[in-house]
């Protein structure tokens, strides 16, 4: 089949993050790249790649790669294990398994005031083909992801696979689908909604039929309000072993859950 020559991905510009986040979310994006402050050889508590690494907004030349530095994803008052400074992040994209085959490499920094996490818009590669991505920090390497191009605007394709999810409350069950997900040569996954959910955590809840069920486990808090509550919730779910494994694009929808009334960059 022939993909149509107008498709494209709506890609965030900073317009729009101006508009959607309002001055003080729209100071952070317009941060620089790299910083003078930034510390280039940071030594952690623990290991900061806890909530794995993620790829999504693919193009035939590109895709975002994103992680977060978190040693302590949910101690907040401990600032997630985080100094209140930038911290240096080395990012590599290969096009083999080994990294042997370099494609593109960079730094960028992980800031403070986003959560330290790191959106790396990577371009330049070729359309419909694998990609492996992995990031450093200090002495401290990521897992490695894999990453996928889509083809090139106008061409033919045999086949394109892809899932979809959605709804995965933590406490009504276990993220196996997820391991599934990552055995699979996917093109890219869907998530249409309800990444995580913001009430706070119960040992019992009703579902659709009425039944009282037993919460397989239990979200850590009351219902989030703050920033950093959602953060610690985002972590929460990241941290699952099955979750940090699926692998390929994501695009994902954003819906009113999840993110209550305040919209504003995690």
């Amino acid at each position: 089949m022939a993909l149509m020559t107008d498709l494209r991905l709506a890609r965030a510009s900073r317009r729009r993050w101006l508009k959607l986040f309002g001055a003080a979310g729209a100071a952070a994006f317009l941060l620089p790249v790299t910083s003078r402050e930034a510390f280039a050889r940071p030594v952690f508590s623990d290991y900061p790649f806890r909530l794995g690494v993620a790829t999504g907004d693919p193009s035939p030349d590109g895709f975002v790669i994103w992680t977060r530095l978190m040693p302590r994803p949910l101690d907040i008052e401990a600032n997630h294990g985080m100094p209140r400074q930038p911290v240096e992040v080395q990012w590599e994209v290969a096009r083999d398994e080994t990294f042997r085959d370099m494609a593109a490499k960079g730094t960028a920094v992980a800031h403070p005031e986003l959560g330290h996490s790191v959106h790396v818009e990577v371009s330049g590669l070729e359309p419909a083909r694998p990609y492996w991505y992995r990031f450093t920090a200090g002495r401290e390497r990521s897992f490695t992801g894999r990453a996928r191009t889509l083809p090139a605007a106008g061409s033919r394709v045999a086949r394109v696979r892809l899932a979809v999810a959605g709804c995965q409350n933590y406490e009504q069950g276990l993220y196996t689908a997820h391991q599934h997900l990552a055995r699979e040569e996917l093109d890219f996954v869907y998530c249409y909604g309800d990444y995580i959910y913001e009430y706070r955590g119960r040992e019992v809840y009703q579902d659709r039929s009425g039944a009282i069920l037993t919460s397989v486990r239990r979200s850590t808090g009351d219902e989030l309000h703050t920033i950093d509550e959602y953060r610690r919730r985002y972590a929460e779910y990241k941290m699952d072993a099955d979750h940090i494994t699926v692998s390929g694009p994501i695009c994902d929808v954003v819906q009113q859950r999840g993110l209550a009334a305040s919209a504003r960059p995690l």
